[in-house]
């Protein structure tokens, strides 16, 4: 699940990378059954469906050209790793949904990923409508905060244990009242970071 996906970027690299691992499953199944000398299993592809990536999208285009990006993402995938799939008719990707992220419930998902939108809790007043921020609080369970710390949260709030998650944050992520209610509230309901950077170009 992308819950901001935009135009589908990070689900496109997800399920090219989570089609990769299904290839390198297949191949050392192979040479397992090779060195066995049982007969090689024919037709394991397709083991992850391009209809198990998810994500929302506040602008109908951005759904439009997420789904675009799959269709391509599944035929890729399919020359580039040799798998004897169909990639026509297209597949079913109402999974991909248009709507506000913190304001629909989020499907379920093993793996939440994304690039929530930045925007610092100073400039919140300029970009949102004044009845969309008195609501935040009530949705969010936290004041007013920077637009992603919210993203963190949802995604605490949604995962299972052995779930996992990646966010691209701002800064201010890992700093004073925005730390508190985002990082820190992820350990607080039973999160573990096993990884952070701090700063990358």
């Amino acid at each position: 699940l992308d819950p901001a996906c935009g135009s589908g970027n990070f689900l496109y690299v997800a399920y090219r990378e989570l089609r990769r691992i299904e290839a390198a499953l297949a191949e050392k199944g192979a040479e397992i059954s090779r060195r066995e000398g049982h007969p090689e299993q024919v037709g394991m592809s397709g083991f992850f469906p391009l209809q198990n990536m998810r994500g929302i999208e506040i602008e109908q285009f951005g759904v439009d050209l997420a789904r675009v990006t799959l269709w391509m993402g599944q035929k890729l995938a399919a020359e580039e790793l040799g798998f004897h799939e169909r990639t026509l008719p297209l597949t079913d990707l109402s999974g991909i949904q248009r709507g506000d992220a913190l304001r629909l419930p989020w499907p379920k998902a093993n793996a939440i990923i994304g690039n929530p939108p930045y925007h610092g809790s100073q400039h919140l007043r300029g970009v949102l409508d004044p009845d969309y921020i008195a609501d935040l609080p009530r949705r969010c369970g936290v004041g007013l905060k920077d637009l992603c710390v919210y993203w963190f949260r949802r995604a605490a709030d949604q995962m299972r244990p052995g779930d996992r998650a990646g966010l691209v944050g701002t800064n201010s992520i890992s700093q004073n009242r925005a730390r508190g209610a985002s990082l820190n509230y992820v350990v607080e309901k039973g999160g573990v970071i096993t990884d952070a950077v701090s700063k990358q170009k």
